[in-house]
């Protein structure tokens, strides 16, 4: 019979975690703990590797799969049947619906809200040569369900994707893009500039009925003064 592991993560107070999580997956090569800030919850069947760290006031779903070398932001939401295959960067306040792909060399802005089904690639000629390379995403994106997004594209600020889309090219700032393959045109005024913070508090969504909060800080998510700014009457 093995000897119980010592665990190999990190967590701040306040977290809830469900049974069946592994924290700190240990790897060939792995050199230090999880880490995660506090008021985290995980729920049932999710493994995250060592290597990786995670901010303040995350929420992550049943059966997650999230590998090594993950950066990972503050008041981050994962749902259920994701994989995030490591070596990544994920900014703040970023929302990801259930059964999301998303392959290492990946870098995603601040405020991002992607869809359900939606797969990312790294690698135009998989099993042919050996570049990979994923998208870069900017802050306050929308992408909706299941789109797909191809490698080494980038996609700037506020910018909106329709489900469905197949996006195989560069998206600048302040577009709406559709279709497969997507092509875009200039975001129509009535989507806004930009993401809605309270669609990240806690208390909105049924599986998690922890009560909201008002501790945003200005540094807690790209755009709040401004975003806040617009709100008035």
């Amino acid at each position: 019979m093995n000897p119980p592991e010592v665990p190999f993560y990190e967590i701040g107070p306040g977290a809830e975690i469900a049974p069946n999580v592994q924290l700190g997956y240990r790897y060939p090569g792995c050199r230090v703990p999880t880490r995660i800030g506090g008021r985290a919850r995980i729920h049932s069947g999710t493994v995250i590797y060592a290597d990786t760290t995670i901010g303040e006031r995350f929420t992550c779903g049943h059966n997650v799969t999230i590998r090594a070398e993950c950066e990972i932001g503050d008041r981050v939401v994962i749902l259920h049947g994701c994989t995030l295959e490591g070596r990544m960067k994920i900014g703040k306040g970023v929302k990801i619906m259930p059964h999301v792909y998303i392959p290492s060399r990946t870098v995603i802005g601040s405020m991002v809200f992607i869809g359900p089904g939606t797969t990312v690639l790294n690698a135009r000629f998989p099993m042919r040569e050996a570049k990979v390379g994923g998208p870069t995403i900017g802050n306050n994106v929308v992408i909706g369900g299941g789109v797909t997004i191809g490698p080494g594209v980038v996609i700037g600020d506020n910018v909106f994707i329709g489900a469905g889309a197949t996006v195989l090219k560069d998206i600048p700032a302040n577009s709406l893009a559709f279709g497969t393959p997507a092509k875009h045109q200039p975001l129509p005024e009535k989507f806004g500039s930009r993401n809605d913070p309270r669609q990240v508090f806690c208390g909105l969504d049924l599986w998690d009925n922890r009560p909201g909060d008002e501790t945003w800080k200005e540094e807690d998510f790209f755009g709040r003064a401004e975003w806040l700014s617009e709100q008035q009457p």
